[in-house]
């Protein structure tokens, strides 16, 4: 993976006892890489654990498997496919010039650590606290920070150097998604699992969307007969940059747990900006606001916010077919008795009810946020609507 002299070098501070990062200190080329989380779009996300040893961004990367297993034939063109199997940055023209372009399926190096700053106006030294919180360093943020984690001797932390490549960013990513502290998590090579708690949903008025196959003894959804609108809105999540997402909701409904730490990454990066240390209000927004690739049309009504308004309406998929999709977010086409079968076998058919369930702005996000934090996507997603409480509610009487 390239040569020792194309990687980033961290100074990394650790508490001794409990193993710990409690801070680093960096230079612009790895703040820099890490502001580009932000520009990301989910499915160049989940291409890369897709493209490397199985490992999973949630249901996410069963979507982009789906869209590389989809033959072509179901697409409205060629270049629909290729859209989704390799997702447009709209900052792609600023990123290409990073130490680390994340973009790439691969490792890619630039000139290295000779490169003028591509987002940040000068070079500079920060320091990036566990949870990726980034302030540069002057001598009373240096002392507040100390005083913050409660570092009472410097003598206490371990001091050392640790290099970050490519992977070493994605797990980095990967790890600032579902936890609190990544450094931690990427430095000591901890595990970690996400989880995902039930929300309350608002009565579905929606069209009806989809029929959905449960099993009534386990409550568990086996799969869904679905349209193109559904799929639709499925794909629609590869487009999305990571910003986008972490900002497509309020604190109340966020796709991400607030305590996790993108949070903090993201509010960094907006108050670096407020305090002008981007090269332009330009390069600001695009880290504090991405917008999708004007490439991409409007395939969905149910996250209207991602797109500007300008954006023409248009469809990955040819219209009217029917597919199915797993609780797993594996999407199948063409319904058959085999397909049924498959996900039916060994269960009485009095144990299985067919459910129809209505998708809208609100159940949409709900299924962004159970594709990222849920292994069973469609089954909390239906113990997530008002028929599952009504029943739960109606048993408990």
């Amino acid at each position: 993976m390239g040569n020792s002299a194309s990687l980033v070098n961290v100074k990394v501070f650790s508490d001794k006892k409990k193993k710990r990062v409690m801070f680093i200190e960096a230079n612009q080329d790895f703040v820099e890489v890490v502001c580009s989380f932000m520009t990301l779009p989910l499915g160049t996300i989940a291409r890369h654990f897709y493209n490397n040893n199985g490992n999973n961004l949630g249901r996410l990367t069963s979507i982009y498997q789906s869209v590389v297993n989809l033959d072509v034939a179901h697409f409205t063109n060629n270049k629909c496919r290729e859209d989704l199997v390799n997702p447009i940055n709209a900052s792609y023209d600023l990123c290409k010039n990073l130490v680390f372009n994340l973009n790439d399926t691969g490792f890619k190096a630039t000139i290295g650590k000779a490169a003028e700053p591509v987002f940040l106006k000068k070079k500079g030294s920060f320091i990036i606290t566990d949870d990726l919180t980034i302030t540069p360093v002057f001598l009373d943020t240096y002392i507040q920070l100390l005083t913050t984690l409660g570092v009472k001797d410097m003598n206490d932390l371990v001091e050392q150097t640790v290099s970050f490549g490519f992977e070493a960013f994605y797990r980095l990513l990967r790890c600032s998604l579902y936890t609190k502290n990544p450094l931690t998590n990427v430095v000591f090579g901890r595990g970690w699992s996400y989880s995902f708690t039930a929300s309350k949903l608002s009565d579905l008025s929606k069209p009806t969307m989809a029929k959905f196959v449960i099993q009534k003894s386990k409550e568990k959804v086996l799969c869904a007969q679905v349209d193109n609108i559904f799929v639709e809105l499925l794909f629609s999540f590869l487009t999305i940059p990571l910003g986008a997402v972490v900002r497509l909701t309020d604190d109340k409904k966020s796709v991400f747990d607030s305590s996790v730490a993108i949070h903090n990454l993201s509010n960094s990066i907006s108050k670096l900006g407020d305090e002008n240390y981007f090269k332009s209000e330009d390069i600001k927004k695009r880290l504090v606001e991405p917008m999708l690739a004007s490439n991409y049309q409007s395939v969905t009504d149910f996250l209207p916010h991602i797109y500007k308004q300008d954006t023409v309406k248009g469809s990955f998929l040819k219209e009217k077919a029917s597919l199915v999709v797993s609780d797993d977010m594996q999407i199948l086409v063409s319904p058959s008795v085999d397909t049924f079968s498959k996900f039916t076998s060994g269960i009485p058919v009095d144990d299985i009810e067919l459910l129809p369930l209505s998708i809208g702005e609100q159940e949409a996000l709900l299924i962004l946020n159970l594709s990222l934090h849920s292994k069973s996507v469609l089954t909390n997603f239906f113990k997530s609507s008002p028929h599952y409480k009504e029943k739960v509610k109606g048993g408990a009487k």
